[in-house]
């Protein structure tokens, strides 16, 4: 698999502590298993890797992959508090309508909603670029500084 990226891209996934090599295990891993949610040509998927949820914001399939974007939080993904109203995403899987609403994320302890993306019916959460690269990572640091 061919993966397209450029250098402020790079730069932009390793300012937030992430591996280029793990961002193109992500994609791998959901174009082998279609376990990922579109809005046209933008695709977002995640997995779990050591004890970061990494997200691959990607373009295009097979041979032709632009990475426009990755990003993770440490917060793991719990259950599903509500679904609000349609998206514009759809799951890959079954291309069912991913709804907007809050899941539940656990961090050293402490238990808060935030909101996200979900497929209720598969139980699965997606939280975006504008939430993760800044709330969570500052929710985190707190936690972390409060922790020692």
């Amino acid at each position: 698999m061919a993966y397209n990226i450029s250098e402020e891209v790079k730069k932009t996934i390793e300012s937030r502590g992430l591996k280029v090599s793990d961002v193109e295990k992500v994609i791998a891993k959901a174009e082998k298993t279609k376990d990922m949610i579109t809005n046209g040509s933008k695709y977002i998927a995640k997995d779990t890797i050591g004890d970061m949820v990494v997200y691959a914001d990607f373009t295009g399939s097979g041979d032709n992959i632009t990475i426009n974007s990755a990003y993770g939080h440490k917060m793991k993904l719990q259950d599903i508090v509500m679904d609000t109203a349609d998206s514009e995403w759809k799951y890959v899987k079954d291309g069912s309508v991913i709804r907007k609403g809050h899941t539940n994320l656990t961090y050293l302890g402490a238990t808060r909603s935030a909101p996200s993306l979900v497929h209720p019916a598969s139980g699965q959460s997606w939280i975006e670029e504008y939430l993760a690269a800044k709330t969570l990572a500052v929710a985190e640091m707190l936690f972390s500084q409060k922790r020692a």
